[in-house]
């Protein structure tokens, strides 16, 4: 069995266009199909990838004296397949108990109904909590909503799992985007904390909902950046990955303090992009071999 008939067969065997195995190898979609129609092969550079890629041999790959039923080890079966059970099982776990919890609280607000009002020092109006805010504000359970809610979309999260692992596997654009998500989400969430803990210095209580609203997701972001990272396989580079992106995520951390302790405002939200955008279109292509 010959080197592009074995390609061919584990590309398809994954749901892969030509141009899908091209993008994920790093090379263009006419050399992929040059190997194909067994007019070349890889290079060694490509072609250790390419057997990592589909978890077979490069030894088995080249020997055409080797059959389908002789490649040294199976392809790995999709992601989301292996401990699927597990995160479906844990997902519904965390929303069996965050969505009851956040119900029985809507409930007691019913029940018990309370009033809260907020009225700063020299202002001169008014605020008036009334339903389930003012339950909340009024026992000071703001952060035990918080912590259900953020508690539900971790167990959506977790139900989806599965399945966008299974779809990033055939879907290298996906996969990018799922790397780009949480740095994203991250620069948003730092100037959206900072800005909360700005307005909560000068007295404006009422910020404190949308301070823990906001700094759930960031930890949320900030583990799944982490965890992005840990899936990169060369040692050395996933060392110096995290060097760069912890040097990042510095900058970040400076432009917040900024932002929560001098009030610097849009210009805090200027720069946390301007950062976020040299991480993703210069030193991650550049630096950390991530292309988005």
């Amino acid at each position: 069995m010959t080197f592009s008939e074995k390609l061919i067969r584990l590309r398809k065997g994954r749901g892969l266009s030509q141009e899908a195995l091209a993008e994920a190898l790093g090379v263009s979609r006419q050399a992929v199909s040059r190997w194909e129609q067994g007019a070349a092969l890889p290079d060694g550079g490509k072609l250790l990838p390419c057997a990592r890629y589909f978890g077979v041999s490069a030894d088995w790959l080249l020997d055409d004296a080797r059959d389908w039923e002789e490649q040294a080890r199976p392809a790995p079966a999709p992601a989301g397949k292996s401990g699927g059970r597990g995160l479906l099982l844990a997902g519904a776990a965390m929303l069996g108990i965050s969505v009851p919890g956040m119900l029985l609280l809507g409930i007691l607000s019913s029940v018990f109904p309370a009033v809260v009002s907020y009225a700063p020092a020299g202002a001169d109006w008014v605020r008036v909590y009334t339903g389930l805010t003012g339950f909340l504000k009024f026992h000071r359970l703001e952060w035990l909503f918080a912590l259900l809610l953020a508690g539900a979309a971790a167990g959506v999260w977790l139900l989806l799992l599965p399945r966008v692992r299974t779809a990033a596997v055939k879907n290298p654009i996906l996969r990018r985007n799922l790397t780009l998500l949480p740095i994203a989400a991250q620069a948003g969430l730092v100037y959206s904390t900072a800005q909360c803990l700005w307005w909560i210095r000068l007295g404006r209580e009422n910020y404190w909902g949308p301070f823990w609203f906001s700094l759930v997701p960031l930890l949320a972001a900030s583990i799944w950046m982490a965890r992005n990272l840990m899936l990169e396989k060369d040692p050395d580079r996933r060392r110096k990955n995290s060097l760069l992106e912890l040097a990042y995520c510095a900058g970040q951390l400076v432009i917040g303090l900024l932002t929560a302790e001098a009030g610097i405002g849009l210009v805090g939200l200027a720069l946390n992009g301007i950062l976020c955008l040299v991480y993703v279109k210069w030193i991650n292509p550049r630096y950390m071999g991530r292309c988005f």
